[in-house]
């Protein structure tokens, strides 16, 4: 009988400025199997890159401080091709969204509202996507 498994969930790192809602995600993302994090906007974000990169980030689009935009084009120069990948939640699905999607690799455009059920799927759907080369995607099966 094989043992517990050793492998580390995966890390996904929630940002958006409804403090309530990014817990909760994150809290949903928890029971699912990930490990979570929360940031309230773009630039904690950033800040929390410099102590650890997740696997996935849930980035909302409309924040105070710094918008997810803006914070989908600093992640992409700071990382580069590193950068993970991104599930971008907006009410506005505008143009400057849609070719955001599009211009940077591994993001995904939800819009909101959506369940929490909703981005946890889409979640393993983009991570099993990036890294084909794995057998399974970390935890959350």
């Amino acid at each position: 009988m094989p043992g517990p498994s050793t492998t580390p969930p995966c890390r996904v790192l929630v940002v958006d400025d409804e403090r309530n809602y990014t817990r909760r995600l994150a809290l949903e993302f928890e029971e699912a199997g990930f490990a979570a994090s929360c940031a309230f906007d773009g630039q904690e974000a950033l800040d929390a890159l410099k102590v650890e990169t997740p696997d996935l980030i849930v980035l909302d689009v409309r924040m105070p401080n710094m918008d997810g935009i803006a914070c989908l084009r600093n992640l992409h120069a700071r990382l580069g091709d590193a950068t993970p990948p991104v599930i971008l939640l907006t009410g506005d699905l505008t143009a400057r969204v849609d070719t955001a999607s599009l211009v940077y690799p591994g993001s995904f455009v939800l819009s909101k509202p959506c369940s929490y059920a909703t981005v946890i799927r889409t979640a393993r759907r983009l991570l099993e996507r990036m890294k084909p080369d794995q057998s399974s995607v970390r935890s959350a099966r």
